[in-house]
């Protein structure tokens, strides 16, 4: 039993979404400007609604995914295709899971979370992984709405209060989506080739895959300093997040000017956990100020 929870786990993508999970986490920790007992109740329900409803998606677009997946080197030992768990089962574990996540919120009575789990999983599943992946090169486009909503999930299920704050973080997760997917796409596209999946670096040039990938990148830096300049936060959080961001341009230059794997992946590398910086720089200040440590 314990090894067969492992290959479900296995399955659901764990380094997928413990970065969802982490985002819905942070969306939560942002609304909070008083600690009580219910507001950390609240705050876990967030957490395992995301957890749940993030395995249970990935768990229905890997079984979407099952032929490419059989076809590609990268993937054909995943636990689906390399026949550790049938497609019944893989099935009832992404629907249980999916439908869970989303009766949580509706029980605590959260339903603006609960519509955008439920969006999130509908774009994730069927409008990303079942209508689009495998026949337009733009499909992570769309894709990107759901990799963005579990820090508008967390944000409302702590409160109901409007901010631009977890809209900006949205739209920083949107744009930060297609430079993390594209740059392995652009990595293994024999890979995609081969499995016939039209993404972006497969059916563009160097060129204009290097320039698509870079205005992403450089997008993640408008939409991580537009907090201070919509006076959310001072220059404490401007400056860590300017200095953070030079590298950026320096890198989307470089893979601009002579685009290949090295400087792709340099570029892949340094933005990958940028995301992760941001979103601890913002939960660390709101906490200073829920604490008065820091105004």
């Amino acid at each position: 039993m314990p090894g067969k929870l492992v290959i479900y786990i296995e399955y659901s993508k764990p380094r997928v979404w413990w970065l969802l999970v982490f985002i819905g986490f942070g969306g939560a920790v942002l609304a909070v400007t008083k600690f009580s007992l219910t507001i950390i109740l609240l705050i876990l329900a967030a957490v395992i609604s995301v957890t749940l409803g993030s395995m249970g998606a990935e768990g229905l677009t890997n079984y979407i995914d099952l032929d490419m997946d059989s076809t590609m080197e990268r993937t054909k030992k995943r636990p689906l295709p390399s026949g550790q768990i049938s497609k019944k089962q893989a099935l009832i574990f992404g629907y249980s899971l999916a439908i869970l996540s989303v009766i949580i919120l509706l029980a605590i009575r959260r339903f603006i979370a609960a519509l955008f789990m439920s969006a999130g999983i509908f774009d994730n599943v069927f409008i990303y992984s079942y209508m689009l992946k495998k026949v337009s090169p733009y499909s992570i486009i769309y894709g990107g709405f759901s990799g963005a909503f579990p820090v508008l999930i967390g944000w409302y299920t702590v409160t109901s209060a409007f901010s631009w704050l977890p809209w900006i973080l949205f739209l920083l997760v949107m744009f930060w989506i297609p430079v993390h997917v594209w740059s392995l796409a652009y990595r293994y596209r024999d890979d995609y080739k081969k499995a016939n999946v039209p993404m972006f670096p497969v059916v563009h040039s160097d060129r204009a895959t290097a320039i698509a990938i870079s205005m992403s990148s450089l997008f993640l830096i408008v939409f991580s300093l537009t907090p201070y300049f919509i006076r959310i936060y001072s220059i404490v959080y401007l400056i860590p997040v300017a200095i953070l961001s030079v590298p950026i341009v320096v890198f989307s230059y470089r893979f601009i000017k002579n685009p290949n794997r090295k400087t792709s992946f340099s570029l892949f590398v340094y933005t990958a956990p940028y995301l992760t910086f941001v979103f601890i720089l913002v939960i660390v200040l709101n906490l200073l100020q829920v604490f008065n440590i820091f105004h």
